[in-house]
């Protein structure tokens, strides 16, 4: 906040909780902002995107752009914030208990990263792919659930692929130790994927 010459000390903490709260969500500074006016505060639009500016840029989340996978161009809307350090979030956290989904979901985004990939959030006819990751001339497309409870959910994460028409390898992720990998999707157990 210092480098930065950020005044609202309370603000930035504000913004930063509201993140927290939605890690892994579409964002949209409409709520942000209807959710600082419920909070007493007033902020304008570019004021919240240099304190999210500032937020990134102190690597405490990271803004991931969503990729139209069929008109094959970044969008500039409904992007989402990662934490980089789930410790941070889980400090942050509003609620006892961090959301589980979401921090599996966080935790394959850092792994990426860390492997090295460009990471994208996949926009489809019919809904969203988690992650698009990309390196040179490799291209996966990722899923991540916290179990595969039952056969909706499992419908539902395996059916997201549907509308991918490429051969490039395409991965669901999860807690489960069964492997439920079907029609050329691979299904993963998160700590054996983190292992490889």
């Amino acid at each position: 906040m210092e480098r930065l010459g950020l005044k609202d000390t309370a603000l930035f903490n504000l913004i930063l909780q509201y993140i927290v709260d939605i890690t892994g969500r579409e964002f949209s500074a409409n709520n942000i902002i209807k959710f600082l006016e419920s909070e007493g505060r007033v902020i304008s639009t570019e004021t919240l995107y240099s304190y999210l500016d500032a937020l990134c840029k102190a690597l405490i989340i990271e803004k991931v752009y969503r990729y139209d996978i069929h008109g094959k161009a970044i969008l500039k809307t409904l992007n989402k914030y990662y934490m980089t350090d789930l410790g941070i979030a889980q400090i942050k956290n509003n609620n006892y208990e961090i959301n589980k989904s979401f921090a599996i979901e966080n935790v394959v985004y850092n792994e990426l990263l860390a492997r090295g990939y460009e990471v994208y959030v996949g926009k489809t006819k019919q809904g969203e792919i988690d992650f698009i990751a990309t390196k040179t001339y490799e291209k996966i497309y990722i899923q991540v659930a916290y179990l595969l409870a039952d056969e909706k959910v499992i419908n539902r994460e395996f059916g997201a692929f549907k509308t991918i028409n490429d051969n490039f390898p395409k991965y669901v992720i999860s807690l489960d130790k069964t492997n439920f990998s079907r029609e050329g999707i691979i299904h993963k157990n998160i700590v054996d994927w983190l292992l490889e």
